[in-house]
């Protein structure tokens, strides 16, 4: 597997799990929703879940960024690209 190709299926890879965890924060939301006893209850279970899902969703907006620069570098660009997006991804540090 090429350098260009690695890092793309890493991206891939990290975009679908940070998918998978906003489906999981939704399906936790309506949970917690339905078990709200009032309607403030309910505002404090969506701006939290809100905030969350949010998050989760600006990263995979950067991975899809990443992932795009990864496609237009060159093989030259693609050290440097690579140590950034290993720099950033979770846990990879």
């Amino acid at each position: 597997m090429s350098l260009k190709e690695s890092l793309q299926h890493k991206l891939e890879t990290q975009t679908d799990h940070w998918s998978k965890q906003v489906e999981s924060l939704r399906a936790q939301a309506e949970e917690k929703m339905a078990k709200a006893k009032d309607e403030q209850s309910e505002a404090e279970v969506q701006r939290e879940f809100s905030e969350k899902i949010q998050a989760v969703e600006a990263q995979i907006d950067t991975a899809k960024d990443k992932l795009n620069e990864v496609k237009d570098s060159s093989a030259d660009q693609l050290d440097s690209l690579k140590q950034r997006i290993d720099d950033w991804l979770p846990g990879k540090n």
